[in-house]
């Protein structure tokens, strides 16, 4: 009877021992999950309290919350943190949230330029989206929208120059040929003759008609450069005369290689028998062949005078020279007077371009700017970022005073695009950095005060920059005007009369044509400068002009300076809310650029103002916007360390470690 009593005593401790084990681990369980609560908020806070130690000038000048990644490491800065909350736990020996950190990792960080700086954009959509509305947007939209076909016309305007061009090409040729042969050019309004050219030896009488010249004129230009010594062979210094053989002999080559080009373009035309244009060159082109008779001769007499003297060779070389012929090719030269053709407008552009767009549009050139930084795109180099081309548009304007070429296309893009995101960067862009017409004022130092014409141009300087942006309105003001100018018939007569006269001389048609529309062109150009001066000073420039809203005549075209500009200038009226202004271009061209290259040169800008103001070891490429953050906590166990469940487990379970892991940033 005892023995059965005390079966049932060691039972019943058996089942209430179980039962307190398993009452001890449904305890530590709980226990556990609130330790981990606690760790991954320990962890989270600690990761928050680290970004409120952001860079406090980059947010009290730029708005902007991003922290340093440098001086104390993150990891170690957390872990002070979490230090602190964990301590407020040690109360005593029964603090079920007694704990401790063993280990920080930050495993991955997000830097303001990674991904495009694409954290940038983040940080200005939140700090722009309380000012800026869809209805601002739409605004600015419907602004540029009258300029959505200016690429279209810019491209027409090439295709019909490079029509023309080709169409004269033949012309253009001609006219080469007839320096290099008779020496003649006629350019601003004047019939010249080159010192040396292929007709310049004499065999015979000196009279136009033995050099197929008869027109007065021109050889009353060409008789005082013909050489006849070959008649008489009494030359002087040998040494002298064989070097001008030599000379004339390479302008015989040079006509000679422009008559082949000049042989396989007619061969390569559909040319009517019947068109006097036509007639004139295959005559032309018929009588070439006697330049590489002329050229041999040449060749001999410059060998002959090498090994021999004028007095052993004389015989021969009066027998060589009978067959130099000077007269069978001959050019028409009908139309030359006295004071040759008329002044070519365009002639003028490159005189006047050799200044400057700065000084001869802006209102005071010597009150500009002149800060520069050392490095331009910096940051876009760093990212190996493909930025877009910091073009000078100037070049193309150089290009045309020079060499006829004409290259309006380009200069906008597709705007289809463009949406908020775009909006706010260009918003703040405004808001923050200083441009030709607007200022920053304050202490704060900046790097350039041209901001927003450098996130455009990326050049190193603000005179640069400036300069890129006026070059740009510039060009776009051209394509305008030019199609104004084509629409007016009045002005269109006066370009061809002008074209006639410069080189009507030649009755070549096509070059007649090529002309003209070059001289609309330079009366474009310089209608254009006119628009960039009366920007600049704030009057209303037409976005589209008809053709009663051009201020410039055509005496005028070739007054390009200051003062003149500024002056006619002067004839727009004053600006209006609803002018497209030098703003509106600034934030045209903004958003015509790559929205990646933008972010990199506000960076840019930034970092450079930052050292300007004496933060010299500030990196903003350094600067973190979000990071990965992993914490091994380790908590001891309570119930499972008491002897009855350590024994039944037949194990001493002193510490349970949990890993947490967070993202924390400014998002």
């Amino acid at each position: 009877m005892g023995r059965g009593r005390g079966s049932i005593t060691v039972f019943l401790s058996l089942i209430c021992l179980l039962i307190f084990a398993l009452f001890g681990t449904l305890l530590e369980t709980a226990r556990y999950t609130v330790c981990k609560n606690h760790a991954a908020r320990t962890l989270r806070t600690s990761t928050e309290a680290l970004l409120t130690e952001y860079s406090r000038p980059l947010y009290d000048h730029y708005g902007l919350f991003f922290i340093e990644s440098s001086g104390t490491p993150y990891e170690q800065v957390i872990g002070n943190y979490a230090g602190d909350t964990l301590a407020a736990a040690e109360k005593g020996d029964m603090d079920f949230l007694e704990g401790g950190l063993e280990e920080v990792r930050v495993t991955n960080r997000i830097y303001l330029g990674d991904d495009g700086a694409n954290a940038l954009q983040k940080e200005i959509n939140s700090y722009m989206g309380r000012v800026v509305t869809k209805k601002q947007l739409k605004k600015f939209l419907s602004q540029s929208k009258e300029l959505e076909d200016i690429e279209e016309e810019a491209k027409e305007i090439e295709e019909t120059v490079e029509q023309e061009e080709k169409a004269a090409e033949m012309d253009a040729e001609l006219l080469e040929l007839m320096e290099l042969v008779d020496g003649i050019s006629v350019s601003d309004g004047k019939v010249t003759c080159a010192e040396e050219f292929v007709k310049m030896f004499a065999t015979g009488e000196k009279k136009g008609q033995n050099f197929g010249v008869t027109e007065g004129t021109v050889w009353k230009k060409m008789k005082p450069h013909i050489d006849d010594s070959v008649k008489t062979w009494n030359i002087g210094n040998k040494t002298t005369f064989r070097a001008r053989i030599r000379r004339v002999r390479e302008k015989t080559e040079k006509a000679i290689a422009t008559g082949k080009r000049l042989k396989k373009e007619f061969g390569n035309r559909n040319l009517k028998s019947s068109d006097e244009h036509d007639k004139m060159f295959a005559g032309l082109i018929s009588s070439l062949p006697v330049l590489e008779n002329n050229r041999k001769i040449l060749s001999q007499t410059e060998e002959k005078l090498r090994t021999h003297s004028v007095k052993e060779c004389k015989k021969e070389l009066k027998t060589l020279w009978k067959d130099y012929d000077t007269a069978s090719i001959a050019f028409d030269y009908t139309g030359v007077n006295e004071t040759g053709g008329g002044d070519n407008p365009k002639d003028s552009l490159g005189d006047a371009w050799k200044k400057g767009i700065l000084n001869l549009v802006c209102e005071t050139p010597s009150k500009l700017s002149s800060k520069s930084i050392s490095v331009p795109d910096s940051y876009a180099d760093y990212y190996k970022e493909q930025k877009q081309s910091s073009e000078d548009y100037g070049e193309r304007v150089s290009d045309f005073a020079a060499e006829d070429e004409v290259s309006l296309s380009g200069i906008l893009g597709d705007m289809a695009k463009y949406g908020m995101d775009e909006f706010c960067l260009d918003q703040y862009i405004e808001h923050q950095f200083g441009s030709y017409e607007k200022s920053i004022k304050g202490d704060w130092k900046q790097s350039l005060d041209y901001g927003w014409e450098y996130i455009v141009a990326g050049k190193a300087s603000d005179q640069d920059n400036l300069k890129s942006v006026l070059n740009r309105i510039l060009l776009i003001r051209t394509v305008v005007n030019f199609i104004a100018l084509q629409r007016d018939s009045v002005r269109r007569k006066e370009a061809y009369t002008a074209a006639t006269a410069v080189v009507g001389f030649t009755g070549l048609a096509p070059l007649i044509t090529l002309t003209q529309t070059l001289i609309l062109l330079a009366w474009s150009f310089s209608e254009s400068l006119v628009d960039v001066a009366a920007i600049l000073r704030n009057r209303h420039v037409p976005m589209i002009k008809r053709p009663k809203e051009l201020v410039t005549s055509f005496p005028e075209i070739v007054q390009m300076g200051h003062d003149s500009l500024a002056k006619r200038a002067m004839r727009f009226g004053k600006k209006k809310k609803s002018s497209f202004g030098y703003k509106q271009y600034l934030l045209l061209f903004l958003a015509l650029t790559g929205q990646s290259t933008r972010r990199y040169r506000v960076m840019d800008l930034i970092q450079t103002s930052m050292k300007k103001n004496g933060y010299g070891g500030f990196q903003l490429g350094s600067c973190v916007y979000e990071m990965r953050v992993q914490g091994d906590f380790i908590f001891p166990s309570r119930f499972f360390r008491m002897a009855p469940l350590e024994t039944l487990l037949g194990r001493n379970v002193k510490n349970c470690r949990i890993t947490c892991e967070v993202w924390a940033g400014y998002s």
